[in-house]
C-alpha cells in the first residue's frame, strides 16, 4: 500500500467514525432509531471492509454488487434520517471511478448520481408533503449550483484518474524504451565482437600460415609476422575486454541512482579509492538513452582515473536545472596531454548523438577533470 492509498484509508474510517457519531446524535431522543441506523451504518463498514480487503478477489459480480448494496443503505439512512450520510455518496463515486470495467462504472455511477439527485426530491415529497415541482420550484438555483458541483465533482475524480492512468502507461513505455536500449546496445556489442573478432582471428590465421611457411626460410619475415601475430591478439584482448566491461551492470531498470550506487559499491569494496556522488532525484525523470549515456561515462570515467589516474578520490556530481550537468572529477596525477583512448572516444560519441558537449581540465599532478552538459 503507498503513502497516499494509507492516508486514503486513514481518513475513510475516521470518516466513518464521523458518520456514526452523526447518527448517533442525531437519535439521541430515540434510542429504536438510534440503534436502528447504527446497525445500518455499521453494515456498510463491514460490507466495505470486506469488499475492499477480500470480494475484490471474487468475481467481478460479487464486487459490484457489494458497492450496490453499500450504497442503497446509504440512500436509506438518508432517506429516514438525513444528516452527513450524504457524503458517502460522494466517496462511492471515487471508488466506483478506478474500477476497470467501463460499462460497470457506467451503470454504478448513473446509480449514484441519481440517488444524489432524486432523493431529496423523494424525501420532501414521500415525508413532508411537499410536491416535487412545487419542490423544484422554489429550489431551482440551489439545484443548479449543486448540478454544477457535482458535474465539476465527478469530472475532477475522473480526470484524476485519466492522469493516473496516463502516468502508468508512461511508465510502462519508458520501461519498454529502456529495454529496448540495453538489447540494441547489446546486439551492437554483439556484433561488434563479431566483426573485430573475427576479422583479427582470420587475419591472424592467415599471419601464422604464412609464418609456418618461411619459419626455416627468413628468420627476419618470421619476427615480423609474429609482432603482427602480437598486435592482432592484443587488439582483440583489448576489443574483447571492452565489449564485456560495456555489457556488464547495463541494466538500470532499477534507476539511475540505484544503479550508481551498485557501482561505487562494487568498486569500493576492492580498492582503496573513495568515490563521492550527488545525483539529482529529477534525473530519474529523463528517458532511458539520458540515463543510459550518464550511467557509462560515469562508469568508464572511474575506471580511467583508477586505472590511468592513479587516484584516491573521485567526485561526482549530477544537477538537473533547464539541463543535465554532470561533473567528475578526481585528484589524481592528471596530464600535461589528454591522449583519447577508445573509453574517451566512446563517451564523446554518446553524448553528441544527444546533443551534448564534453569538456576536459586536466594539470600534471592536479587531478582530471571532465564537465558535460546534455539539453
Amino acid at each position: 500500500m503507498g503513502k497516499w492509498e494509507r492516508y486514503n484509508y486513514i481518513l475513510r474510517y475516521f470518516m466513518y467514525l464521523g458518520f456514526l457519531f452523526d447518527i448517533v446524535s442525531r437519535n439521541m431522543g430515540n434510542t429504536k432509531y438510534m440503534i436502528l441506523f447504527s446497525l445500518l451504518f455499521l453494515c456498510i463498514v463491514i460490507n466495505d471492509y470486506l469488499r475492499f480487503n477480500y470480494l475484490y478477489k471474487k468475481s467481478s459480480y460479487i464486487f459490484y454488487t457489494s458497492i450496490i448494496i453499500s450504497i442503497l443503505i446509504a440512500a436509506i439512512i438518508s432517506f429516514f434520517d438525513g444528516g452527513y450520510i450524504n457524503i458517502y455518496f460522494y466517496i462511492s463515486i471515487a471508488d466506483i471511478a478506478f474500477i476497470k470495467d467501463k460499462k460497470a462504472v457506467r451503470y454504478l455511477c448513473t446509480l449514484n448520481i441519481l440517488i444524489i439527485i432524486f432523493l431529496p426530491f423523494l424525501k420532501y415529497g414521500v415525508l413532508e408533503g411537499i410536491g416535487i415541482f412545487h419542490f423544484f420550484k422554489e429550489s431551482i438555483f440551489e439545484f443548479l449550483m449543486f448540478s454544477m458541483f457535482l458535474f465539476f465533482y465527478i469530472t475532477s475524480i475522473f480526470s484524476y484518474k485519466g492522469l493516473i492512468l496516463e502516468k502508468k502507461r508512461v511508465e510502462k513505455l519508458n520501461k519498454e524504451i529502456e529495454e529496448l536500449t540495453i538489447a540494441k546496445e547489446r546486439n551492437r556489442l554483439a556484433q561488434e565482437i563479431h566483426d573485430n573478432q573475427g576479422h583479427s582471428l582470420v587475419a591472424l590465421n592467415m599471419n601464422l600460415d604464412v609464418m609456418s611457411n618461411v619459419l626455416d626460410r627468413d628468420m627476419e619475415k618470421t619476427k615480423e609476422l609474429v609482432e603482427k601475430c602480437q598486435g592482432l591478439t592484443k587488439d582483440s584482448m583489448d576489443s574483447l575486454r571492452k565489449a564485456v566491461y560495456a555489457l556488464r551492470d547495463e541494466d538500470i531498470s532499477q534507476g539511475l541512482i540505484k544503479s550508481i550506487e551498485k557501482l561505487v559499491s562494487s568498486i569500493g569494496d576492492g580498492s582503496k579509492v573513495n568515490i563521492n556522488f550527488n545525483i539529482d532525484e529529477k534525473i530519474e525523470n529523463y528517458s532511458p538513452e539520458y540515463k543510459n549515456i550518464i550511467y557509462i561515462t560515469i562508469k568508464e570515467s572511474i575506471t580511467n582515473s583508477i586505472k590511468h589516474g592513479k587516484c584516491s578520490e573521485i567526485e561526482i556530481d549530477v544537477k538537473v536545472e533547464d539541463k543535465i550537468y554532470l561533473t567528475i572529477k578526481d585528484n589524481g596525477i592528471g596530464c600535461s596531454e589528454i591522449v583519447k583512448g577508445n573509453g574517451l572516444k566512446g563517451i564523446e560519441e554518446r553524448i553528441s548523438k544527444v546533443g551534448g558537449q564534453i569538456e576536459y581540465t586536466t594539470k600534471k599532478g592536479e587531478g582530471f577533470g571532465m564537465a558535460v552538459i546534455m539539453r
